[in-house]
């Protein structure tokens, strides 16, 4: 009997389409997003715990909770993924992350993710990758009602780079983007996140956005079929860099109109910064209002972009590939 596991998923860059997984948008037209699982992650270990603790579940993570019951946890996607497992022994669950939370990479349903395994693992089931996601997504959306969409959870069990289809009866469509490894190597050359320094939570701004759906269903639009063209561009042959900074740049456009919340002053000055080298393009990654900045460089020549206004590289980095998705690392 498996009495420890320990989980990762990935974090992910959404290139464009972020806002089209939205049940207000795809149960009236499809959505599609573009996104690629990075090599940061979310670990989470659970494991049974021993009742000379003199607590029946232990849950660490920016605090630390004791309970005696589930219902007793503060922690709403722990007590949540524990009464869907229907979880019935003592349990010490902690999480640590390779980036902070809210900032626009998907962190919390990578966390969720990794906790259905986990969980899964403990009992000894052994779910796909699409009933993880699945059930990710029913954990955040109808047990939490947490107003966010269904990219992040596919994303994160999934891995490696994909076209995701939300069709209007609710199921997702994973599409692999097949390219060779030189061109994907060479896209996330190309890429590089800049940390704004402001974490944020989502729930407000896609709420917002949500409530705003019908006046922007026309972007919504938009924005799937630009994250159509990205894909296309993508697997031709010889693949068009401008063309995919373009796409980038009008989705940015068309994503700060979805909601006064998604921008900044600070944000702005920073893609202002970016985009002020030619042929460079930036977007805020996620709901927006803080976090990560995506730049991506659609020149002939692509040194790293290093945000000096924010002080140095520090605040910056290149992702590399997950193409593994959500998985176990150790058990015992």
């Amino acid at each position: 009997m498996i009495s420890s596991a320990l989980a990762v998923a990935p974090l992910r860059v959404s290139f464009v389409g972020g806002g089209t997984d939205i049940e207000s948008f795809y149960r009236r037209h499809e959505g599609v997003v573009v996104s690629c699982a990075i090599n940061k992650y979310v670990y989470v270990h659970a494991k049974i715990h021993n009742d000379s603790f003199g607590e029946r579940y232990r849950i660490s993570y920016s605090q630390v909770e004791h309970a005696q019951e589930i219902a007793q946890i503060e922690n709403l996607i722990v007590r949540k993924c524990l009464e869907f497992m229907r979880m019935d022994v003592p349990l010490q669950i902690s999480t640590l992350s390779d980036l902070p939370s809210g900032t626009g990479l998907g962190s919390s349903s990578s966390f969720t993710t990794a906790l259905l395994l986990a969980l899964h693992t403990l009992k000894g089931s052994r779910p796909t990758k699409y009933q993880i996601a699945e059930e990710a997504c029913f954990v955040e959306i109808e047990l939490s009602k947490h107003p966010i969409g269904k990219q992040d959870q596919f994303a994160a069990a999934f891995g490696g780079l994909n076209l995701f289809r939300f069709k209007r009866d609710g199921r997702v469509v994973v599409e692999p983007i097949c390219i060779m490894s030189e061109q994907l190597s060479e896209l996330l050359k190309r890429c590089t996140l800049h940390w704004t320094k402001v974490e944020r939570s989502s729930v407000k701004i896609l709420k917002d956005q949500a409530e705003r759906t019908v006046n922007n269903f026309e972007n919504l639009n938009k924005m799937s079929d630009f994250a159509l063209s990205f894909r296309n561009t993508l697997e031709h042959e010889t693949v068009d860099w401008a063309k995919l900074a373009n796409l980038i740049s009008h989705s940015w456009i068309l994503k700060r109109e979805l909601s006064p919340l998604v921008t900044s002053e600070k944000i702005d000055n920073l893609v202002e910064n970016i985009i002020s080298k030619e042929n460079y393009a930036a977007k805020v990654l996620g709901a927006g209002g803080g976090g990560f900045v995506l730049g991506f460089n659609g020149g002939m020549e692509f040194p790293p972009i290093v945000d000096s206004s924010s002080g140095g590289s520090s605040n910056s980095f290149i992702p590399g590939i997950d193409d593994q998705g959500v998985r176990i690392i150790s058990t015992f």
